[in-house]
C-alpha cells in the first residue's frame, strides 16, 4: 500500500502496521467494548501494550496494566509514563499474582458492576492465567505473544463455568485476509499521529552497514526476544 508520508518520520511508517495495528485490532474484534468498559493486559509498557492504552484512551476505555516489577524510582517513573499514556491502573507482574487480587479489581471496576470482558496476553504461562482470573463471566482472553515461552494451562472451569473463550491473534495472517481493513486501520493510526494524539513507542536504533560486526546484530535480536530491551529495536540501514 502507498502511504501519504507528509507529517511522519520514516521510523514511523515503516513500523505503523505491527504493533498499533495489532493493538487496534484486537480491541476492536473479539468482544465488544463500550466507553467506560475496562480490559486489563500484561506486557503494558512494550509496543503493543503501549499502542493499547493510547487507542483505549481514546475510546473512553479504562485499563488495567500489568508491567514488570522494577524497584524505585525506575518503577515510579515507568508507572507515572504509563499513566500520563492513558492507563487508569497500572501493577507489577508480582502483584497480580498475589492472593486477594480479585478484590482489588473489585474495587477498580465498581464492585465489579463496570464488565471486564477482555484481556490481551503477549507473556503466556501462569501470568496469562492471572489475567484470566481477573476476567467477568463470558470473557475473552487474546494472546498474541509468549515472552515466557510456557503454555497456557487452562482449567476445566474456566470454559465450563465461566464460559472464557481463548483465542489468539497473529496481525500478518489478519492483514492477508483483510488487506483493505488493514489499510484503513493503518491510515487512521497514522492520522492519530499526524494530529498529536498517538505517540511513538521507544526505539532504538541499531545501524547496520559494511563495518557492523556480526556479533552487535545477534546481540540486537537476542535482546528482541528476550524481551529485555527500553525501546523497539529498528534496523536502521547504512552502506550495504
Amino acid at each position: 500500500m502507498k502511504i501519504n508520508k507528509d507529517g511522519l518520520q520514516a521510523e514511523q511508517v515503516a513500523t505503523i502496521s505491527v504493533n498499533p495495528v495489532t493493538a487496534y485490532r484486537m480491541l476492536k474484534d473479539f468482544t465488544p467494548l463500550k466507553e467506560g468498559d475496562w480490559y486489563i493486559q500484561n506486557g503494558a509498557n512494550s509496543g503493543v501494550g503501549r499502542a493499547a492504552v493510547q487507542l483505549g484512551k481514546l475510546w473512553g476505555l479504562k485499563s488495567i496494566c500489568v508491567v514488570r516489577k522494577r524497584d524505585g524510582a525506575e518503577g515510579e517513573a515507568l508507572n507515572k509514563e504509563m499513566q500520563e499514556l492513558g492507563a487508569t491502573v497500572v501493577v507489577n507482574d508480582e502483584e497480580i499474582m498475589e492472593r486477594g487480587f480479585g478484590e482489588r479489581v473489585k474495587e477498580w471496576t465498581n464492585g465489579g458492576r463496570e464488565p471486564l470482558k477482555l484481556a490481551l496476553n503477549c507473556v503466556g504461562g501462569s501470568a496469562g492465567m492471572a489475567l484470566a482470573k481477573t476476567l467477568d463471566d463470558g470473557g475473552t482472553v487474546v494472546t498474541y505473544g509468549a515472552m515466557s515461552k510456557t503454555p497456557l494451562k487452562v482449567g476445566a472451569g474456566m470454559l465450563i463455568f465461566k464460559d472464557l473463550r481463548f483465542l489468539g491473534f497473529w496481525v500478518s495472517k489478519w492483514g492477508d485476509r483483510f488487506p483493505d481493513e488493514k489499510e484503513k486501520t493503518i491510515d487512521e493510526v497514522l492520522g492519530l499521529i499526524r494530529d498529536g494524539k498517538f505517540k511513538d513507542v521507544p526505539m532504538v536504533e541499531v545501524p547496520w552497514s559494511y563495518e557492523t560486526k556480526k556479533e552487535e546484530l545477534l546481540d540486537a535480536a537476542q535482546g528482541t526476544l528476550d524481551g529485555f530491551r527500553k525501546g523497539k529495536g529498528i534496523f536502521k540501514f547504512g552502506d550495504t
